[in-house]
């Protein structure tokens, strides 16, 4: 299968030598952290110049719409490893264009937009080289075509979206609702990667467009198939929010607005819809994939809107509106028809749009006014006319009212579910349809209630909040810009419906794809549904306040009291195993794991699990072999006895120099010298520790404890023999001495112990410096918490987001 075209043209593949692609990525992952040391609070107008990147980006995107719409394909490869299958490979088709158009055009308004927001705080390049550095990784998730570099964006999204969510650091409901974000789509991505695993041995490929290519029974008809879809599901549906996962969203506006308004209307809680959509051609002909996504879907579009519904906090509310239109877009997903895969993606353009602007407009009315409770809001239209106007504009756009971008991807969702009424398969489109019409009444509902409680009616419910700092224009600029962008494309699609839409349709369904869209198709079933649904919103939002109560008096599910209450109980199941296993004094802790290991001796010895041990008992000990052990029992034997801790230190030292004397003995000097290393080092700590620690912190033991220590040493001793043993007997595997040996030199190195460490397992040594440098970071962030203890955010607006 090859890539499709949007048109019906012929499909081919760029000749193209360059790196425009990676270029791009590093333009935007270097100018994040020069505009910090730029200092951009200094100046007045610094989002200007910060939006020069993401403008460069989206310029360039904007170009390869027509070579793109022709199916023309860009590719970049760069091999790491190609025995593993490593290598960072980045190709530009339809989807991936689509989906970097909304990021780079996104991140443009939101440069400008966070220039006035944080105004002259010195936070403000910090906030730049994290947002850039999530643009890139963003936009490399989007654009690689290899499952394991996609994972590592897909990473590189978590870690910098953590980072932005908990920007505040002195706001504990900030801290705590990255930490779930983090958790949540953490245990996702890991399930995600074991899902590409076994997709990339099923396919024999990690290239996404190499299993594209395969046909689709290579998936659906193999043993692996099942795990593998549940654990990339997994990864899709925590990414972008979806039911049971859902809860860790609305934590998550306690991010600064810009972050908000980019991270979750636009960017990363669509990477699971783009993940979705990339893996459509491969995976969408399985009935597990369907009822996975329609039902999950479904469920979270109808929860997010009626939870919406509870909310008086501006951010609250289109966080849920948020949840229910990811609900949406993972249900058409679902299908494997041309019309559903449309309506997906002129959903996804039309949220990005309208639910942005609306974030930016609730970052500028909390600027404004110091809240975003909406019974304390009123008259907004009046007294901030531009916002007032990007807000509405946005807002009936998020009601699907005719005629905006929002009404036609309304629109083509009702349709999708005329056309499977239709076809016949009568159950599942009304049972569809029926929920559509649902959810579009409480959308309808809650952008009214945002409309005419923040914006048009002229007294609030609670105390008014005053308008202490009014937005300049050039604040608002980036948000009507949005608005009017969203506003215009209903009345251009046929100059952009065969180029801006055909192609990530063509992407997604696998086949060339040729769109005649509209605004208005006349007095339709599909137009009177969509009336009925406009008309059951404003029903409900009249009676708003008695919906609030039915809802406030059900059943309230929290899942992220759920969440918390499971972290709590793994952190109760810690502390009890800590203090069970942990408690006591250090003896009795070592000995579990050295029982442990002499249990494992003993139970393959009682199996016959050992091979042969090669024991000569004819052979005649020499000299040394028999005076090193008698004199490491001897100090052995002196430790046990000695009454001072300097004396046990000297014959621990003595047994390390019995030991060093078998290695010289048995000429491997190297060995030697290590231990000689080590062993002075271990004396010297040993020493300075012992020294401060009190005499009286170890008492004497009775006889019956040192009996037991004394047990459990013979039972050590036991199994290090057997060990010893079970090393000098038969190998149970070949040997892989001789091809160190031999291949030492095409190392280039004359030592094969340095050769291994650095070259054959240069990964694991990579793996122990790793180790050490995240072990260094994590002890220097415990000495500077108790400079940075969060505190309790004072807000006067609704706190709880976490139904």
């Amino acid at each position: 299968m090859k890539p499709p075209t949007s048109g019906g043209g012929v499909t081919c593949e760029l000749p193209y030598n360059g790196s425009m692609l990676t270029n791009l990525l590093a333009l935007l992952a270097v100018s994040g952290p020069i505009l910090w040391l730029l200092r951009p609070h200094r100046w007045r107008h610094a989002g200007w110049l910060a939006a020069v990147a993401p403008a460069a980006v989206t310029a360039w995107l904007l170009g390869q719409l027509g070579p793109v719409s022709q199916g023309i394909t860009l590719n970049e490869h760069y091999s790491w490893s190609q025995a593993l299958g490593l290598a960072l490979d980045l190709r530009l088709d339809g989807l991936g264009l689509f989906f970097g158009l909304i990021i780079a055009g996104m991140g443009t308004a939101i440069a400008v937009y966070a220039g006035y927001y944080f105004e002259k705080a010195s936070t403000l390049g910090r906030f730049y080289a994290l947002l850039f550095l999530f643009m890139a990784s963003m936009l490399g998730l989007v654009w690689a075509d290899n499952l394991l570099a996609l994972f590592v964006f897909w990473e590189g999204t978590s870690i910098t979206s953590y980072l932005l969510i908990s920007f505040k650091l002195t706001d504990s409901n900030a801290l705590e609702g990255a930490r779930r974000a983090l958790v949540v789509t953490g245990i996702g991505a890991l399930a995600m990667l074991g899902g590409f695993v076994l997709l990339g041995q099923m396919a024999g490929t990690y290239s996404i467009s190499g299993l594209l290519a395969l046909p689709p029974n290579t998936f659906t008809g193999h043993a692996l198939f099942v795990p593998m879809l549940g654990l990339v599901l997994l990864g899709a549906f925590t990414k972008s929010a979806q039911f049971p996962f859902h809860f860790w969203l609305p934590g998550a506006m306690a991010a600064p607005t810009p972050a908000s308004a980019y991270l979750h209307s636009a960017t990363m809680v669509k990477a699971g819809v783009y993940l979705l959509a990339r893996l459509h051609p491969a995976l969408a002909e399985s009935p597990l994939w369907f009822w996975a996504l329609f039902s999950v879907g479904g469920i979270t579009m109808l929860l997010g809107a009626v939870i919406a519904l509870r909310h008086y906090d501006l951010k609250a509310i289109l966080a849920y509106a948020t949840v229910s239109q990811l609900g949406v877009l993972v249900m058409l997903l679902a299908f494997d028809v041309k019309l559903a895969t449309v309506a997906a993606v002129v959903g996804i353009l039309a949220h990005a749009l309208y639910k942005g602007p609306l974030f930016m407009v609730a970052g500028i009315v909390d600027h404004a006014t110091g809240t975003r409770d909406i019974r304390k809001l009123a008259g907004l239209a009046r007294s901030l006319p531009l916002v007032g106007a990007a807000a509405i504009l946005a807002a009936i756009s998020m009601a699907g009212l005719i005629p905006t971008f929002g009404f036609l991807a309304k629109e083509l969702l009702l349709e999708n579910f005329f056309a499977l009424i239709e076809s016949g398969q009568t159950q599942l489109g009304w049972a569809g349809l029926a929920a559509t019409v649902i959810a579009g009444a409480l959308f309808v509902a809650y952008s009214l209630i945002i409309l005419w409680e923040a914006f048009l009616r002229r007294k609030p419910a609670l105390k008014a909040a005053k308008i202490e700092h009014a937005p300049s224009a050039l604040f608002v600029l980036p948000v009507l810009a949005l608005t009017l962008v969203g506003a215009a494309i209903p009345f251009f699609l046929t100059a952009i419906e065969n180029t801006l839409f055909a192609v990530p349709v063509a992407a997604i369904t696998a086949a060339p794809a040729e769109l005649h869209l509209a605004l208005w198709h006349g007095w339709t079933p599909i137009f009177l549904t969509s009336l009925l649904a406009i008309a059951l919103g404003a029903l409900i939002f009249t009676q708003r306040e008695r919906v609030r109560k039915l809802f406030a008096s059900g059943i309230q599910v929290s899942g992220a009291r759920a969440f918390d209450g499971l972290v709590d109980g793994l952190y109760a199941l810690a502390g009890w195993s800590t203090r069970t296993l942990q408690g006591s004094s250090f003896p009795t802790q070592i000995s579990i794991p050295l029982l442990a290991a002499a249990g494992v001796v003993i139970y393959a010895v009682s199996l016959n699990l050992v091979a042969d041990l090669r024991i000569d008992w004819n052979a005649v000990p020499t000299f040394y072999e028999v005076v090193l052990p008698t004199l490491a029992i001897v100090a052995t034997l002196a430790i046990a006895r000695a009454q001072s801790r300097l004396s046990a230190i000297i014959s621990l030292g003595l047994v390390g120099v019995v030991v060093l004397l078998i290695y010289v003995f048995f000429s491997a000097p190297d060995l030697a010298l290590t231990q000689f290393l080590v062993e002075v080092l271990t004396l010297v700590l040993l020493v300075l520790v012992f020294y401060r620690i009190p005499h009286h912190a170890y008492p004497k033991q009775p006889k019956h404890r040192s009996m037991k220590y004394l047990l459990i040493s013979l039972a050590v001793g036991v199994w290090g023999f057997g060990m010893a043993l079970v090393a000098a007997g038969e190998p149970l595997f070949p040997l892989i001495s001789d091809f160190f040996s031999l291949n030492a030199t095409a190392a280039h190195g004359g030592n094969i112990v340095n050769v291994i460490l650095v070259d054959f397992r240069g990964f694991d040594t990579l793996g122990e410096i790793t180790v050490m440098v995240v072990a260094a970071l994590g002890g220097y962030a415990l000495l500077r918490a108790s400079r940075m203890r969060p505190i309790k955010a004072e807000e006067d607006f609704e706190e709880p987001y976490d139904a």
